[in-house]
């Protein structure tokens, strides 16, 4: 290919490929970088949820539902706070997306869509995702894309990663600067760039910067080190979101010392019901830990300092209870002791020195919880799913960590999906898509079901289907 293209996408995950296929299939001369060795992006660390009104799903299930509708849903979810008019763009055109990753052969599962499971539920079913998750989706995407290149039509370097943006006299974007896999620089030149490389909570540094307030474990792609954000703002573009932040409840880290080595724990009670009790690092109680909103759960971990709880539990519970870790019980128990984040003691005293606490309140919570289990009523918090009480020793805790898959922040762009300054100019010729943008835009501050994998593939649609301009392009 010439090294002159109509659209360059920095990025081939869930927004580049969807831009990258319909772009070319416009008839555009396409560029794509990936940094990784793999396209895909971060579909191999998402759980896949989408979420459409108006589909040919909801309609084979009888659902009656409207674009308008999800609108108000998601508002009511967020709490109003996500970006209205990028908000409308994403659930107006969500329909279609799902309608043609369908019909590329995605498969949601059996009894799909729902109203929801890991987060607040929707007030109609237009939630699914597919066996394999996030893999699902870019398995329907994979062929087309990969027939495209190897028609010629869509040039991918892989292990490529971008450095820079670059501009002419006037200020409007003309290509892209990048490194290649043997460590040279190379410059390649478009009419349109796009960028599609994710967000930065695999990035310590920039994660301090732009989203200081908040603790950061994650568990994510690594490639999400905030590459095309930099560039962008090096050319004035502005970057909002980072005070938008809602905790996942919650994990631990693998490495103790590491914030990126994240690992899930299952604490969500829609997923696994609670045998253990949870306490702050006082040793006290502070949340209804079977509650059913797990909205509620995780602003009351996003309140603890760090984002630190303590899963309390003994011998039997350890035994009988379904396992806590995405692992075997064996697997499991053999961390405790050898795990920083896995303590064990003969006495609940001893176990309060491990975490911090003060043995004696760490003994009366057990005690108030205890008390709870016997009488099947919970005067401090109301909870109602209590199997056994604690006393068998050894006693056990887990330190767990709110942590994210996601960065909040992201960068400003308009109804075009172009980048903007803080001026509210657009820089010519540069849009953003995906995570790029922060996970606030489209979900505000708490999750909303499928508004972050949703609005990545339709913006990329929209981006390559209708938005991107060059010469002789096709409708």
């Amino acid at each position: 290919m010439s090294d002159n293209y109509d659209v360059i996408i920095i990025g081939a995950g869930s927004t580049g490929m969807p831009a990258g296929i319909f772009a070319a299939e416009r008839g555009a001369r396409v560029l794509q970088i990936e940094a990784d060795k793999r396209i895909g992006g971060t579909l191999y660390w998402s759980s896949g949820q989408m979420s459409a009104a108006g589909t040919r799903l909801q309609e084979a299930a009888g659902i009656d539902d409207s674009a308008e509708e999800h609108y108000e849903d998601a508002m009511r979810i967020c709490n109003g706070t996500m970006d209205p008019a990028l908000g409308r763009m994403a659930i107006e055109n969500a329909s279609d997306t799902l309608d043609w990753l369908t019909g590329l052969g995605f498969e949601p599962l059996p009894g799909h869509p729902v109203a929801g499971s890991a987060h607040e539920p929707y007030r109609t079913r237009r939630y699914c995702w597919g066996e394999k998750l996030g893999v699902s989706v870019l398995e329907a995407m994979t062929p087309p894309f990969e027939q495209l290149i190897a028609d010629s039509r869509i040039d991918l370097r892989l292990e490529t990663r971008f450095t820079r943006l670059l501009q002419d006299d006037s200020g409007a974007v003309t290509g892209v600067e990048v490194e290649t896999p043997s460590g040279s620089t190379e410059r390649h030149y478009g009419r349109n760039v796009v960028l599609a490389s994710g967000g930065y909570a695999a990035n310590l540094e920039m994660w301090a910067e732009i989203t200081p307030q908040f603790t950061l474990t994650s568990y994510c792609n690594p490639y999400s080190r905030g590459d095309g954000i930099r560039a962008a703002q090096e050319l004035g573009a502005t970057v909002s979101g980072g005070d938008s932040f809602l905790t996942t409840v919650a994990g631990f880290r693998q490495d103790a010392d590491d914030p990126l080595s994240g690992a899930h724990l299952r604490l969500n009670p829609a997923i696994r019901k609670p045998w253990e009790f949870y306490v702050n690092g006082e040793g006290e109680r502070f949340v209804r830990e079977d509650h059913p909103s797990i909205d509620h759960i995780e602003r009351a971990v996003l309140a603890l300092p760090d984002f630190t709880l303590y899963v309390i539990f003994d011998e039997p519970m350890r035994q009988n209870a379904p396992v806590i870790t995405l692992e075997t019980r064996e697997e499991m128990a053999a961390r405790f002791g050898n795990h920083a984040h896995f303590l064990k003691a003969d006495s609940l005293a001893g176990l309060a020195a491990q975490i911090g606490a003060d043995p004696e309140t760490l003994e009366q919570s057990t005690a108030q919880f205890n008390q709870a289990v016997e009488s099947r009523h919970d005067p401090a918090f109301g909870r109602e799913h209590m199997i056994r009480p604690i006393g068998t020793p050894p006693f056990y805790a887990i330190k767990a960590v709110g942590f994210t898959v996601i960065s909040p922040a992201g960068i400003d762009v308009d109804a075009d999906l172009r980048v903007l300054r803080e001026d509210g100019s657009a820089i010519p010729n540069l849009y953003a898509a995906g995570e790029a943008l922060g996970f606030a835009k489209l979900s505000g501050n708490a999750f909303v079901g499928g508004m972050s994998l949703t609005p990545a593939i339709t913006f990329g649609r929209l981006l390559g289907r209708d938005i991107l301009s060059w010469e002789n392009a096709g409708s």
